[in-house]
């Protein structure tokens, strides 16, 4: 089921803010929490940190096909 998609460059610059932008609301909840251990607050902490890879794999798409 190998599909492609074609973003255009700012498709892909609002996908990036996206990213970052979800990351960081989920570090500010994750911060309003208190230091309380937990499945909830590792899910959060996971969340943030694969929507700012997934902003860091945009940002690197980006410049690779700049580069071409």
């Amino acid at each position: 089921m190998d599909k492609t998609l074609e973003f255009t460059q700012e498709e892909l610059r609002l996908l990036y803010a996206a990213c970052m932008s979800y990351g960081d609301k989920l570090s500010q909840v994750l911060k309003s929490i208190p230091n309380e251990r937990g499945i909830i607050l590792d899910s959060l902490s996971d969340r943030a940190k694969d929507s700012w890879n997934l902003a860091r794999k945009i940002t690197e798409y980006m410049e690779d096909k700049d580069n071409v």
